[in-house]
C-alpha cells in the first residue's frame, strides 16, 4: 500500500488504503450474503428488495451531511461517529427477528452507514485534485479487499450456518471503526476563507450537473437485480456458494485491474466516454445474464464489471474533480452518492424484488433497458474542460 510520512501525502493515501480495505471487507461479504442471511430470519422476495432498498433511501440524507462537511471542514467527525455506530447497528441485528424489527434496524443502519463512503471519496477526489494522490490507486484496495471478502466468504459459508454472515460483518465493522479514527488523527486541511461554500442553489446551477446525476443513477440503478438477488438466482440455478465467491471476486477483479489504470483510462477516455462504456457494458452484460446458466458464461460476464461499475465510479468522480472541484466537492460526491446509489437503487430494488419473484432471471432484462437510458444520458454530456 502507500505509504510515506504518516502526515503527508503519502501518509493520507495510506491511511485512505486502509479504511478502503476496511469498508469493503463489509461490502464484500454484505452485497453476496446479507440477502442470505435475511432469508434465513424468514424474509421473503418482496420483503427481502424492500429491506436492502432501506439502506439506498438512507443516502438522501447524504447531501445535507455533506453540505455541513463543506461548510466546516470536518467530514473527519462524521466519519468517525458514522463508523461507531454503524459497529452499534450490526451488533443490535444479533438481538432481532421478523419483518417490522428487520425494517426498523435496516433503516438504522443505512442511516449510519450511508455518509462514509461520500464522505471518504470526497476526501480523495479532494486529494487528488490537489495532485495528492491517484484516487483509483488508492481506491484499488478496497476493490482487493471486496474479492477477499466475497471468495473466502464464499468458503467459510458453505455448508456452515448462515449467521456466520452477521459474524464477520460485525467484525469488520469494529476494524472499520479503528481505521477511521486513525485516518482522523491526520490534521484536517485549513479552510480557504477566501473561497467561501457554495448555496445549494450555485451547485445545482454548475453545467450539466442534473444531466451527469441523471446518467450515473441510470448506470448504477441498473445493478439492482444483481446486487440484491444475484447470489439467490445463481444458488437456484445450481451454482454452489464458493464457486459463487469467485463469481463475484472475478467482477471485482475486473474492476482492481481498471482502477489500477485509472489514470490512464480517464485521462484517454474522459468523464463523458467512461459513462458511455459504463452504459455499453451494462446493456451487454444484464442481456446475458438474463439467460446465462452456465457457470463459465456468467464467470466470463462477470469481467464487464470493469465497466458497469469501475468505469462508472471513475467517470462519475472524474467528472466531479473536473466540474465541480474545490469547496462543493463533498456535496458533490454526497449528492452522486444519494441519487445514483440512493435514490436509483432504493426505488430499482423493491422493483428488483417483484419481477425476479415473477421472472427470475428474466428480471435482467429490465436492467439493460436502464443501462441504454443511463448510455443516451451520459452521451448529452459535454466533454470536460
Amino acid at each position: 500500500m502507500p505509504g510515506q510520512s504518516p502526515g503527508g501525502a503519502g501518509g493520507l493515501a495510506a491511511r485512505l488504503a486502509f479504511v478502503y480495505v476496511a469498508l469493503f471487507l463489509i461490502v464484500g461479504v454484505y452485497m453476496p450474503y446479507w440477502p442470505v442471511w435475511l432469508a434465513a430470519r424468514g424474509a421473503g422476495t418482496q420483503e427481502l428488495g424492500i429491506l436492502l432498498g432501506l439502506g439506498n433511501w438512507a443516502r438522501l440524507a447524504t447531501p445535507w451531511i455533506g453540505g455541513w462537511a463543506d461548510r466546516t471542514g470536518r467530514a473527519n467527525v462524521v466519519l468517525a461517529i458514522a463508523s461507531m455506530a454503524s459497529v452499534a447497528a450490526l451488533s443490535a441485528f444479533s438481538f432481532v427477528d421478523g419483518f417490522a424489527a428487520l425494517f426498523a434496524l435496516s433503516l438504522v443502519l443505512g442511516l449510519a452507514f450511508a455518509p462514509i463512503i461520500p464522505l471518504l471519496d470526497g476526501i480523495a477526489v479532494g486529494a487528488a485534485a490537489h495532485g495528492r494522490l491517484d484516487y483509483g490507486r488508492v481506491r484499488l484496495w478496497g476493490s482487493i479487499s471486496f474479492i477477499v471478502a466475497s471468495v473466502a466468504g464464499g468458503s467459510l459459508l458453505e455448508d456452515r450456518p448462515t449467521g456466520l454472515v452477521l459474524t464477520i460483518l460485525q467484525s469488520a465493522s469494529v476494524l472499520l471503526a479503528l481505521t477511521i479514527l486513525w485516518l482522523t488523527r491526520l490534521p484536517t486541511a485549513p479552510r480557504d476563507v477566501g473561497e467561501p461554500s457554495p448555496s445549494w442553489s450555485a451547485v445545482w446551477r454548475r453545467p450539466q450537473l442534473p444531466t451527469f446525476l441523471v446518467a450515473t443513477a441510470y448506470l448504477q440503478g441498473s445493478h439492482a437485480v444483481l446486487y440484491g438477488f444475484g447470489t439467490k438466482h445463481w444458488l437456484a440455478v445450481g451454482i454452489d456458494e464458493s464457486t459463487i465467491g469467485w463469481l463475484w471476486g472475478v467482477g471485482v477483479a475486473a474492476e482492481v485491474l481498471l482502477f489500477a489504470l485509472g489514470a490512464r483510462v480517464s485521462s484517454a477516455l474522459g468523464p463523458k466516454g467512461l459513462l458511455v462504456v459504463a452504459g455499453l457494458g451494462g446493456a451487454l452484460r444484464w442481456t446475458v445474464l438474463c439467460w446465462a446458466t452456465s457457470t463459465w458464461v456468467v464467470l466470463l460476464v462477470q469481467v464487464l464489471h470493469a465497466a458497469t461499475f469501475a468505469a462508472m465510479h471513475l467517470g462519475a468522480m472524474a467528472w466531479i474533480r473536473d466540474n465541480m472541484a474545490g469547496p462543493s466537492m463533498h456535496r458533490a460526491t454526497a449528492l452522486y452518492v444519494a441519487l445514483a446509489n440512493g435514490l436509483a437503487l432504493g426505488v430499482a430494488m423493491p422493483l428488483a424484488g417483484i419481477a425476479f419473484a415473477h421472472l427470475e432471471g428474466g428480471a435482467y432484462l429490465a436492467m439493460s433497458i436502464l443501462a441504454i437510458i443511463g448510455t443516451i444520458a451520459a452521451w448529452r454530456l459535454h466533454d470536460s474542460p
